[in-house]
This record gives structure tokens, C-alpha cells and sequence, in this order.
């Protein structure tokens, strides 16, 4: 919730209580280039998650197993971060969630100490580091969610009907468009999707 605040001005409840977050969040970000997303704010995980919760909690979680991107947080000050990790692993899995990509970003590096950091910093070199209370990282992290969605996008030709003017509306919404011109049959366009909102299309693919 503190990251999703700090991108967005959300105003999501941030307490360090466990399921403080029982629905989603979800808000619009605008992301380097012009790119916008969805951000969605899920329940944390802990470890060995009761099933009987897993399920309870499942359409929120479901949040996750239909997400492009999986931003993974991590409590850097935590006595336990690699424990951290590994509960959210876990519970990914058992909802259908575990081959959603996955950025891993480990915050509050103001309250880390230098042995920490340095430590964390050679044990997962992948990972964005960042400070969501004091904002540092938050540029670089948001550069590193450009390029990572960027990097899963496919391109498409559609011939759209006038009459499906929502398709074309969703490829505005979801997608880059790198072309649009009519015909005497609909739009056709030129636009480049999320390899997830693909099949969404493929009924107007030229």
C-alpha cells in the first residue's frame, strides 16, 4: 500500500498488520513514454498461508494470477526478506499465479543498515531497491515496469467494424497504436498489445 500511495496518491491504509489490505486497489499510472496501467494493491502474503484463508481471500488474489506484471515487494529491514519471498512464492502458486512475471523490488532502503543492503544487493541484483516512504528508487522502478511491460507486448493488424467501436476504444486503452486509418469497412489498425489482452483481438486480426 505505501508503494501504491507513493505512485499514485492512492490514500491506501498502510499498517504494518497482517491482511491490513483486504481489497484491492486498483488506480491508473502513467508510466515513462506515456504508457498508462492498471496498479492494483493485493492482500500480503505470509508464510504457510492456511488454505481455508488462501481460499477465502481468493477473488482478491485473483488480482495477481491476472496481472501482466507481479510487482513483488519485499520488507528490506524484515529479519527474514529471503523468508519474505519465498511465502509470497508460495501462495502465488497455489492460486495459478506463479508464471506471471515477476519484478521483485525491495523497499525501505532509509532503514536499512549498509551490511543489509550490500548484502541484499549482491544476493538479488535483478531486484529495484527503493525507499517508498522517502521516494528514492521510484523513478528507476518505474523505468524498469516500462521496459518489462514494453518487452511483452505483441503487434497486431485489425480491421475493426464501425459498429466495434468498443475494440477500438480497448486498443486506445490497452495497447500503443501506431496506426489508424478507415475504409469503406471499419478501422483498420496498427497496434502494439499486452501478449495478455492478445486474444481479445485475434477475432479482428487482418
Amino acid at each position: 500500500s505505501s508503494l501504491l500511495n507513493a505512485l499514485t496518491d492512492a490514500g491506501a491504509l498502510v499498517e504494518d498488520r497482517l491482511f491490513a489490505t483486504l481489497d484491492p486497489k486498483v488506480r491508473r499510472l502513467e508510466l515513462p513514454g506515456g504508457r498508462a496501467v492498471l496498479v492494483a494493491d493485493t492482500v500480503g502474503f505470509v508464510r504457510r498461508l492456511p488454505h481455508g484463508l488462501v481460499e477465502a481471500f481468493r477473488s482478491t488474489l485473483s488480482e495477481a494470477a491476472e496481472a501482466d506484471l507481479l510487482i513483488h515487494m519485499v520488507d528490506g529491514t524484515d529479519a527474514d526478506p529471503d523468508g519474505q519471498m519465498a511465502a509470497v512464492r508460495e501462495v502465488l502458486e497455489e492460486i495459478g499465479a506463479d508464471q506471471v512475471p515477476e519484478l521483485l523490488v525491495i523497499n525501505k532502503t532509509d532503514a536499512m543498515s549498509g551490511t543489509d543492503l550490500e548484502r541484499l544487493t549482491n544476493l538479488h541484483p535483478e531486484a529495484v531497491f527503493i525507499s517508498a516512504l522517502e521516494g528514492s528508487g521510484l523513478d528507476a522502478l518505474l523505468e524498469r515496469v516500462a521496459t518489462e511491460i514494453s518487452t511483452r507486448m505483441v503487434t497486431m493488424s485489425l480491421s475493426v467494424p464501425y459498429d466495434r467501436g468498443d475494440i477500438v476504444a480497448a486498443a486506445h486503452r490497452v495497447g500503443d497504436v501506431i496506426e489508424e486509418k478507415h475504409d469503406e469497412v471499419g478501422t483498420v489498425l496498427d497496434v502494439r498489445v499486452p501478449l495478455s489482452a492478445r486474444d481479445r483481438f485475434v477475432e479482428f486480426a487482418r
